[in-house]
């Protein structure tokens, strides 16, 4: 997860990583992109889906966690 978010700090926030995409689809052709920075956009869309993922998972365990310790207050 750590290095999954260090990747994702080169890469910027998920709204920045779609406007990159959509710009890229905009300022040229969509037969004119190249293969080489389809490629490029999905590796980071793709990091930037596991970093979402892996601190959504992340949260669900806390929010276990936290249950689990109110339950044994009870």
């Amino acid at each position: 997860a750590l290095d999954l978010q260090s990747k994702s700090l080169n890469y910027g926030s998920h709204h920045e990583l779609l406007d990159l995409v959509e710009s890229k689809l905009v300022e040229s052709n969509v037969n004119n992109v190249s293969v080489d920075s389809l490629v490029q956009l999905e590796e980071h869309l793709e990091t930037a889906l596991s970093v979402t993922r892996a601190k959504k998972t992340e949260l669900m365990l806390k929010l276990v966690e936290n249950l689990k310790e109110k339950e044994k207050l009870l």
